[in-house]
């Protein structure tokens, strides 16, 4: 990528926060997008290049890696994104290449770090959902009892873990060993 390219990248980044930015932050990225477009001879037009890159996002989860292929799909459609696999070790990497102009890569990057961050807070609940539904707990005599006084109740996610609850299906395993033969 040529040094020019960097400078795009960047004050595409900085006019989508001066598009997209509330009150102070909007007028400090509108002022400093200015600053380095005079600075650089860079103009409108260069920032709304329609030239398609490739850029590559990287995740961390497979969950992640499936909602960055979604967000390009939403914006782009079919046939945009795809993954990569190491040169010599023929395994994926943790990299989504989206190809895509550089203000639908601002949109796709800052899509993808919201509902990252909504998507891990839900998997979160789900997984607590899980444990309950399943009953995945040990019995009374092996529970630790310690309990915080300071630990607040937060119902609203008690009702979102309930709600969740409703749609897991109950799973139970046949035991290996009979009941009360536990080895000390």
């Amino acid at each position: 990528m040529t040094e020019r390219e960097r400078l795009l990248e960047k004050l595409a980044a900085v006019k989508a926060l001066a598009d997209r930015g509330v009150g102070g932050e909007k007028t400090a990225a509108e002022q400093r997008l200015h600053y380095l477009m005079e600075k650089h001879g860079i103009t409108e037009s260069d920032l709304e290049d329609s030239v398609v890159n490739l850029y590559w996002i990287r995740y961390k989860t497979e969950y992640e890696r499936k909602l960055i292929r979604q967000l390009a799909y939403m914006h782009l459609g079919s046939g945009h994104s795809f993954g990569c696999v190491g040169t010599h070790s023929n395994r994926p990497r943790k990299n989504i290449g989206v190809e895509c102009t550089p203000a639908q890569y601002i949109e796709i990057e800052a899509d993808f770090e919201f509902y990252r961050v909504a998507l891990a807070e839900e998997m979160d609940i789900f997984y607590s959902a899980f444990l309950q539904k399943n009953n995945l707990f040990p019995p009374p005599e092996l529970a630790d009892t310690h309990t915080d006084d300071d630990d607040e109740v937060d119902m609203e996610r008690i009702e979102k873990i309930m709600a969740m609850m409703n749609g897991i299906d109950h799973r139970t395993r046949n035991k290996a060993l009979p009941q009360g033969t536990y080895e000390k």
